[in-house]
């Protein structure tokens, strides 16, 4: 077990579990849907719901099973994730006690916003840069895998913090840190404090890691993890690049995070959710981007996550993609993704306000390469064309909703319609 402090300064570090040992004990937190596929790998200990009302059920199984766990999830149900992981039953059963999703999901976060902001959008939107895309993306595929156990899960969260620090150039009011949440592999996260409102913090984020479904525990298994989620990590880095090569000073605190062990239950993004929560930080919003380049056949340009997810902020993207997006001829749809499905599931559990937007995937919703050895470049045309409209329009949701410092030149702010 490894105790971290999450976001490097406030509250009590929070501990979560690091099993190398394949056979060790782990307790798991799942929708009682998932659970009726996989009780051949679980044993049910208890059956409770969360605050929406869903059932769930929390069960023990062997750290070697998550990854045939994972998926039963991707092949029958044809999404990822599906569960929340712990070292012991009492954590999980805190978890599910402390579950504040219904509250965070209705909570009216995002009244005050309008788009009001589009002189610095409209700034950005034309600079973002494929070829750098590529590069982050090819970058990070290389590594033989970037699995939460391995060194190489170490050496390629190392590899973005350096990366990260390097777009800062030296500036005061950016930091980056290594929260260590899970086993051998930290967490990143970089913060540019607000210069009016710091105590409001704005989050981006995607996760780090990798896994290959097939060899899940081998810490020197092949797994490439060029959309799942080195996309969502290369949007990332360039919708900062961007904004800080534009000299961009935030009115609100922003943080970049690169979460550590997100296909083994979500255990990253967990553990700096409920530290947050603990310490008393006000995360004002929350946008997720997990796999981001993919799109084949008749299918919509983006997909926004219907569930698990703010109302308010849902509409906001809406808003945001419709304003900035639309009028470049992308389309837009909704889905489901079901319980524990990505990293934003963290937040809005610990009570947060939080929404992802998804690739296009096939005509099927889906990645067919999700998880194997072909989840590379390669199998995505050597092109990284579908993460640029992600990073535009992470780029316009960083620039609405974190404001710019200085009074505002665009158009007339647009206020969001009454829900």
């Amino acid at each position: 077990t490894v105790r971290a402090r999450a976001d490097g300064r406030r509250g009590p570090p929070t501990t979560t579990a690091a099993p190398d040992d394949p056979f060790a004990p782990v307790y798991i937190v799942t929708s009682d849907a998932t659970w009726q596929g996989i009780r051949g790998l679980a044993r049910g200990v208890a059956r409770p719901r969360d605050s929406t009302g869903m059932p769930l059920v929390i069960a023990e199984t062997r750290a070697d099973r998550l990854g045939d766990i994972s998926r039963y999830v991707h092949e029958n149900e044809r999404r990822c994730g599906g569960y929340f992981a712990f070292p012991d039953r009492a954590q999980a059963e805190a978890f599910v006690r402390g579950d504040r999703a219904k509250l965070a999901m209705a909570k009216s976060a995002l009244a005050r916003y309008a788009l009001d902001n589009q002189a610095t959008v409209g700034r950005w939107l034309p600079q973002v840069q494929e070829q750098r895309l590529y590069d982050t993306i090819n970058h990070l595929s290389r590594y033989r895998n970037r699995y939460y156990a391995s060194s190489h899960g170490r050496t390629s969260a190392e590899w973005i913090r350096e990366h990260w620090q390097s777009l800062a150039a030296g500036r005061s009011d950016v930091t980056t840190e290594l929260c260590s949440t899970c086993s051998t592999q930290p967490s990143v996260i970089l913060t540019i404090r607000g210069w009016d409102l710091p105590d409001e913090v704005v989050v981006l984020g995607a996760h780090l890691d990798s896994i290959n479904g097939s060899t899940r525990n081998d810490p020197n298994q092949l797994a490439p993890g060029a959309d799942d989620d080195a996309s969502g990590i290369a949007t990332l880095t360039e919708t900062l690049r961007i904004a800080l090569a534009d000299g961009w000073q935030p009115r609100r605190t922003v943080k970049f995070m690169g979460y550590a062990a997100e296909e083994v239950g979500l255990r990253g993004s967990n553990a700096i959710a409920q530290s947050f929560r603990a310490s008393g930080v006000n995360v004002v919003s929350v946008l997720q981007v997990d796999m981001t380049n993919y799109k084949s056949g008749a299918v919509t340009d983006m997909k926004l996550i219907s569930d698990y997810s703010n109302t308010d902020l849902k509409n906001f993207f809406v808003t945001l993609f419709d304003t900035y997006l639309a009028p470049m001829g992308l389309t837009r749809s909704n889905t489901a993704c079901g319980y524990a499905c990505s990293d934003h599931a963290s937040w809005t559990n610990a009570g947060y306000p939080a929404a992802m937007m998804f690739e296009a995937g096939d005509p099927g919703g889906s990645f067919p390469y999700i998880h194997t050895p072909y989840d590379t470049l390669a199998t995505m045309g050597e092109s990284a064309q579908h993460s640029v409209k992600f990073t535009q329009f992470a780029l316009a949701y960083l620039g609405e909703t974190a404001k710019t410092r200085g009074r505002v030149t665009g158009g007339p702010a647009q206020v969001l319609p009454a829900q």
